[in-house]
């Protein structure tokens, strides 16, 4: 049931992320990536894509992630939760702080001057609270 609920609340209350997740996992799974089922998500292992992103009910695992890595999925999940939260509103408060966070050579070159984790600000640090308290270990089928 808790799965149902959180899959109904994505794709009504998150409706935009979801569109645009749906959109990159039909293209990746075109392209023959591996997807899997976690918990009420859909997780697919991108090609030649640095780096990890989730939107709505979608994460997109870098390529060498594995499922021994658990710290990441976690993450990542979070941010399912944060689009929970956020509603339609995840794209503007969720998604555009963390693309900018992530990408921007000024926010790079502050992290690597400053020492700063990528984690240790928000809504990165949000999601990787959600992802501690709500995500599970990948089952071993998975692996």
């Amino acid at each position: 049931m808790k799965r149902f609920l959180y899959v109904l609340w994505q794709w009504t209350w998150g409706l935009p992320q979801n569109l645009v997740g749906l959109c990159f996992f039909l293209y990746y799974r075109a392209k023959g990536c591996r997807s899997f089922s976690y918990q009420g998500a859909r997780v697919t292992i991108w090609t030649k894509t640095a780096g990890s992103m989730s939107m709505g009910r979608y994460l997109f695992m870098e390529p060498h992630w594995t499922p021994q890595d658990h710290s990441l999925l976690a993450h990542e999940y979070g941010h399912t939760i944060q689009s929970l939260f956020f509603g339609p509103l995840y794209l503007l408060g969720v998604g555009l702080p963390s693309v900018l966070w992530a990408g921007l050579p000024r926010f790079q070159r502050m992290r690597r001057e400053k020492k700063l984790s990528y984690y240790s600000v928000y809504p990165e640090k949000g999601a990787t609270k959600f992802g501690k308290r709500f995500a599970k270990p990948v089952p071993q089928d998975k692996l």
